[in-house]
């Protein structure tokens, strides 16, 4: 089933309080506001040239948000809202803000977006082999198995860093459509699973936060080494089957729907003999 292709679009923006400036029609601009002042207050000196974004917009939505310093001092939100089974389909939001560029100029109402009939390209064991030799390979590779094992990471930046854009390239497509990440963040409150900001994140809901020296020393597992051994290897097969991977919580649902079903079928069994 095709899911709802079309996208909501909002320009937020933000000094000492924020006001929506533009949007498109129905859309939740309470939510957004919400969702801007959770992003947090500027702590002096920490300048935005560009942050983007993903978080819950409502019950049946996903927000993709990019957020920019503005030269009038101002800090602007440009929000694009889907559909959460759209966003399931495409996993990125970092693709997803760079298909739209915003138009910081646009007031008053705008015209919805809608996503092309199409998926995203697949992604290469090249752009993945380039990811970590370019990158923080310990720090990638502790990530991603702390975010597959269920963890949140945060890392202490002044600034915003390409880490999480090459984080998510390495998640599996079932994953990254579970968390939320954030290139950069003046606070936790909206709880980002990996996120780099200036300030240090905060325990919540049980979930172990993770902190830069927990990542690099955080016990390698069966996803880390399977992804390395196949980058390394060159084997396009198995790489394929790693990113497509189910998480802990697909399994969980299957074992789940596999016992309902023997329960039902013992019980029309024992019903007809």
């Amino acid at each position: 089933m095709t899911p709802d292709l079309r996208i909501q679009q909002a320009l937020v923006l933000g000094t000492r309080g924020v006001r929506v400036v533009a949007q498109t029609d129905e859309f939740d601009t309470a939510e957004a506001e919400r969702i801007a002042v959770l992003f947090g207050a500027r702590p002096n000196g920490v300048a935005c040239p560009r942050a983007d974004f993903a978080s819950p917009f409502g019950k049946k939505h996903v927000a993709v948000v990019r957020v920019e310093d503005r030269p009038d001092g101002a800090l602007g939100f440009r929000f694009l809202v889907l559909s959460r089974d759209l966003y399931k389909h495409l996993g990125d939001p970092f693709a997803i803000a760079d298909r739209y560029p915003p138009d910081w100029t646009a007031t008053g109402k705008l015209a919805d977006l809608a996503w092309p009939l199409e998926v995203l390209p697949e992604r290469t064991l090249e752009n993945l082999d380039a990811i970590l030799k370019a990158g923080d390979t310990a720090l990638l590779l502790g990530s991603v198995q702390a975010l597959v094992d269920g963890n949140r990471v945060l890392l202490k930046r002044d600034e915003p860093a390409p880490f999480i854009r090459d984080l998510w390239q390495l998640l599996p497509d079932r994953t990254r459509c579970d968390l939320w990440p954030a290139t950069f963040a003046f606070s936790d409150e909206l709880g980002f699973h990996a996120a780099v900001g200036p300030t240090l994140p905060t325990p919540r809901h049980g979930v172990q936060v993770l902190v830069e020296d927990a990542i690099r020393d955080y016990p390698q597992s069966s996803y880390e080494l399977g992804l390395q051994i196949a980058i390394e290897s060159r084997d396009r097969v198995a790489l394929r089957k790693l990113l497509a991977r189910r998480t802990a919580d697909d399994t969980i649902r299957l074992g789940l729907y596999i016992l309902a079903f023997a329960l039902i079928a013992a019980a029309v069994l024992k019903f007809v003999f």
